[in-house]
């Protein structure tokens, strides 16, 4: 079974789209997954991913050179790990999640990311900046039919 995990924090300006982007696809797409939000501390992912054959997790992303609003999708297997810059779910680098899970004896499952590009995810104030916000109804489109097709592909 698949698991899609919107993962952010409701209260800290952008980082609020990872859940809200995965409310949304939620309500619109009917997928053969099972879609949950997440707020706690990123270890608990460890709990989340066990027991799936694939994850899919949705999550907000400051980089330097990036445009509020865009979107990636990659797998953590091609970033270098934990590298200070790289992709971390919020301090806690994927590759050490899934090197604590597994060294628990639990099953990992394949991950994919979905990563949208934000301007302010740190201060804490509710509400997403401008650009971001504007772009919610494409992200839930966008990311909703990439998700789709990646999903039937693994049929």
């Amino acid at each position: 079974m698949t698991l899609i995990v919107g993962i952010g924090n409701e209260i800290k300006r952008d980082d609020v789209v990872g859940l809200e982007v995965t409310d949304r696809i939620a309500e619109a797409y009917d997928l053969d997954a099972e879609i949950r939000t997440m707020t706690s501390g990123r270890l608990m992912l460890i709990d989340e991913l066990s027991g799936h054959d694939r994850a899919i997790l949705i999550d907000a992303v400051a980089t330097e050179d990036g445009t509020p609003g865009e979107w990636y999708q990659f797998d953590p297997a091609t970033v270098e790990p934990d590298s200070g810059g790289g992709v971390a779910t919020h301090n806690v680098g994927l590759e050490t999640l899934t090197t604590l899970g597994e060294a628990m004896g639990e099953s990992m499952p394949e991950v994919t990311i979905y990563a949208i590009e934000v301007a302010d995810p740190f201060t804490y104030e509710e509400g997403m900046t401008d650009p971001v916000a504007a772009r919610v109804d494409d992200l839930v489109s966008e990311i909703g039919d990439a998700i789709s097709e990646e999903l039937a592909a693994a049929m």
